[in-house]
Order: C-alpha cells, then sequence, then structure tokens
C-alpha cells in the first residue's frame, strides 16, 4: 500500500515536471513574456524556442518545421530590432543568411543549394530589395547580376555563359526593360540587338548568325512584329529563336526565404 502510493506521488511529481519543460512560458504582472518561451502552432508542433526580457526576444531562437526539425536559428540583439538569420532545408543544409532590422530584411542576403554553394546574393533595405543582386551558377561563376531600387528592378542588367563571357546586356527603369538590349553568343559575336520601350520590343531589332553576319531584321512597333513575310521562316527557326529569347530573358530566382516569424 505504502509503496503504491510512493508511485503514484512519483508519477504525479513526474508529470507536472514534464508539463513545466513543455510549457515553460511565463509572463509577468504587466503580460510582458519573461524567460523561456517555447510557443506551439494549433497542431500542437513546436513553432519556436527562445528567450524573452521585458516581452523583447533576445538572444538566440529557434524555429521548426512540423517535423521538429530547425529550419531557423536567429539572434536577436539591439533590444530585438536587429537579428541575425540562418535558414535550413529538412536535411539540415543551409539555404539562406542575412539580417532583420525591424523584421524587415536589410543589407545583404545570401542564399545557398544543397552543397552549400552561394546561388545568389542579394541587397536589401528595409525589406525591399537595393543594389546589386547577384546569381551564381553551381560552379560558382557570375550568371547574373542586377540593379534594384527600392524593391523595383532599375538600372543596368547583366546575364553571363558558364564560361564567363557576356549573354545578355541591358536595363531596367521601374520594373520595365527600357532602351537598347544586346543579346551574344558565347563567342562573343552579336546575337541580336534592338530596344525596348516601356517593356515592349520597338523599332528594327537585328538578328545575326554566330559568324556575325546579319540574316535579317525585324521591325516592331510597341512590341508588335511588323514583318509581312515572317512566314517565309522555317518553323524550326522561329521555335529555336522563341526559346532562345525564353531562356535568355527569364530571371533566376533563388528560393526565398519567408521572414522568421517572432
Amino acid at each position: 500500500m505504502k509503496i503504491g502510493w510512493i508511485i503514484s506521488a512519483f508519477i504525479i511529481v513526474f508529470q507536472t515536471a514534464a508539463i513545466a519543460q513543455d510549457a515553460p512560458n511565463k509572463t509577468d504582472a504587466s503580460g510582458k513574456k519573461q524567460g523561456h518561451w517555447v510557443k506551439y502552432n494549433e497542431k500542437h508542433k513546436k513553432v519556436y524556442d527562445g528567450n524573452f526580457v521585458d516581452n523583447i526576444p533576445v538572444g538566440k531562437f529557434t524555429y521548426f518545421y512540423d517535423s521538429g526539425i530547425p529550419f531557423g536559428i536567429t539572434y536577436f540583439s539591439e533590444k530585438g530590432t536587429v537579428a541575425r538569420a540562418k535558414t535550413f532545408d529538412v536535411g539540415g543544409n543551409i539555404t539562406g543568411e542575412g539580417k532583420y532590422i525591424n523584421q524587415k530584411k536589410d543589407s545583404i542576403w545570401k542564399f545557398y543549394n544543397v552543397d552549400g554553394k552561394v546561388i545568389s546574393e542579394e541587397i536589401y533595405k528595409n525589406g525591399l530589395k537595393d543594389g546589386k543582386c547577384k546569381v551564381y551558377f553551381a560552379d560558382g561563376s557570375l550568371a547574373e547580376e542586377k540593379v534594384w531600387k527600392d524593391g523595383k528592378a532599375n538600372g543596368p542588367w547583366k546575364k553571363y555563359f558558364q564560361g564567363g563571357q557576356l549573354r545578355y546586356n541591358g536595363q531596367t527603369i521601374n520594373d520595365k526593360l527600357e532602351g537598347k538590349v544586346t543579346f551574344y553568343y558565347s563567342n562573343g559575336k552579336i546575337d541580336a540587338e534592338g530596344e525596348y520601350v516601356g517593356d515592349l520590343k520597338n523599332g528594327d531589332w537585328k538578328n545575326y548568325d554566330e559568324e556575325g553576319t546579319l540574316k535579317r531584321v525585324d521591325k516592331y512597333v510597341h512590341g508588335v512584329d511588323q514583318n509581312p513575310d515572317k512566314n517565309v521562316i522555317p518553323k524550326g527557326e522561329i521555335e529555336k529563336e522563341k526559346k532562345k529569347y525564353e531562356n535568355t530573358e527569364q530571371q533566376v530566382t533563388p528560393v526565398n526565404q519567408d521572414e522568421i516569424p517572432r
């Protein structure tokens, strides 16, 4: 009888201790978070684990996938206004790192592939891209560099072949292609050149072969091809050129991480 009572008492104490470990969250008389906190979502999955002082996050915070694997680690400083963060995939590989100021991305952010190689570098100010952002090939060579201002593409935009040769040279104004753009072959010869007005091809567009010989000139007015004899171009060549432009003009975008929640 006595032994049974002791065992029951031990179970109660153990359960109480377990609950305390699972829910350390404390607030003071004014309702401010203090000390160690572990937040759970509606599925009872851990969201984050960290410490507060007067409702302000301090030091290391760890954020979790529903599986319980960490997807982010953040170190808070400057009374919670500055946070240096790293994000990870489900395998524990780093996917990105950078700084937040007042919960907005700031300064340089780096993103990585599964091999730990940098695939892009993005500059932020007040949560918006601002500065020269770069994309890299898997071997580390530069694939693209593009200038942003207040979250919009504004300035030179260049793309490269993996060997380092210039592939595309143009510029943007308020997220739209404007002015002269030039496409190149990997041998350095001009592939095509023309102008954009308000994100639309306009005027004469010259197309060359890989030896530098002019093949034809296409006329555009506000993005509409004016060539009446376009149908004389073999279908295979049209498809080839269409694919070339699609591949060249698409923006290489690394997987962006959402801003880490508190």
